[in-house]
C-alpha cells in the first residue's frame, strides 16, 4: 500500500494511495464518452498513475473513449473535473493532469 501525505504545522495527514485513484475514478464516471474498464481488469488498476511532490499532485490518466466524442473535449472535461476532485476532496494542489487516449471503442454493426 503506497501512503501518500501531507504535512503541516499541526502534524502529517496520510492519504491511502486507493483514495486517489477512487477520486480519480469517480471524476471519470462523470464523463460522457469516457469508457470504464472492468473494475478488475489490468487496464484498470494502471489506468491512473500518479506522483507525489511536496503538496503537489501530477497525474497521468489512460482512457478509453467513444468513437463519437471529440477527443480535446473530453480530455479538457477530464482534466478539469479530476483537478477539481482532487483539490476539493484533498489538501494536494494539482500541478498538471496528462490524458492518455489509448484505445477508441467502436458500436458493432448489426
Amino acid at each position: 500500500m503506497k501512503v501518500v501525505s501531507k504535512r503541516d504545522a499541526s502534524g502529517r495527514l496520510v492519504y491511502n494511495s486507493s483514495l486517489v485513484k477512487d477520486v480519480v475514478d469517480c471524476a471519470l464516471s462523470e464523463i460522457d464518452g469516457v469508457v470504464k474498464y472492468p473494475p478488475q481488469s489490468k487496464q484498470a488498476r494502471d489506468s491512473i498513475r500518479y506522483e507525489q511532490s511536496g503538496e503537489e499532485m501530477y497525474i497521468d490518466i489512460y482512457v478509453k473513449l467513444r468513437h463519437n466524442v471529440k477527443v480535446g473535449t473530453v480530455a479538457g472535461q477530464i482534466q478539469s473535473e479530476v483537478k477539481s476532485n482532487i483539490e476539493n476532496m484533498t489538501e494536494f494542489k494539482v500541478k498538471s493532469v496528462n490524458v492518455h487516449v489509448v484505445d477508441v471503442e467502436f458500436e458493432e454493426n448489426n
